[in-house]
């Protein structure tokens, strides 16, 4: 009899599992000019982000991508400061954004999603265009985990672009 309850259980935990948590897609690049090389000790500071979309929101969502971007840069020591480091500037153009809504994700995958799209441009000290870095998140299913979804998609894509960042940095040969 308790085993029969507690198969019941597992199987009710099985079914509920992809209703709880959120699914989606996730998409970043970073692409630098033939030839570029990041410098040793190479910092980053964030430029210019402009909502690209041709769609006005509730909220300021360059100013959440500007804040989140460079809070990620700040946590993993690659912001830029006046110090003499090398630097680079990170401006972006929000490509797509969809706010979404949990409870819409929830009643239907797919439908609710939270999605933003981020083209984002290094440049030199010089202004010259060094690479490029693209990044895509979407939370198109889930549940109540996925509240709040319109917020933490900005952290996540900053998170995505800075890590892509981070990998270039340490990748350059040290002298």
């Amino acid at each position: 009899m308790i085993g029969l309850r507690i198969g019941r259980n597992v199987a009710a935990l099985a079914i509920a599992m992809p209703l709880a948590v959120g699914c989606g897609t996730v998409a970043h690049n970073v692409s630098l000019e033939n030839g570029y090389r990041v410098q040793p000790g190479t910092k980053v500071v964030v430029g210019p982000v402009h909502n690209k979309t041709g769609q006005s929101f509730d909220i300021d969502v360059d100013k959440m991508l500007a804040d989140a971007l460079t809070q990620r840069l700040k946590d993993q020591d690659l912001y830029w400061t006046s110090d003499p480091a090398p630097k680079l500037t990170l401006s972006a153009d929000i490509v797509q954004y969809a706010k979404g809504d949990a409870f819409k994700r929830w009643l239907l995958p797919g439908y609710g999603s939270t999605a933003l799209v981020v083209h984002a441009t290094l440049s030199d000290a010089s202004n010259h265009e060094v690479g490029a870095v693209d990044a895509k998140r979407t939370v198109d299913a889930g549940g109540g985990y996925t509240i709040g979804a319109w917020e933490s998609i900005f952290r996540d894509v900053a998170d995505d672009v800075v890590t892509d960042l981070e990998k270039q940095v340490k990748q350059t040969p040290r002298m």
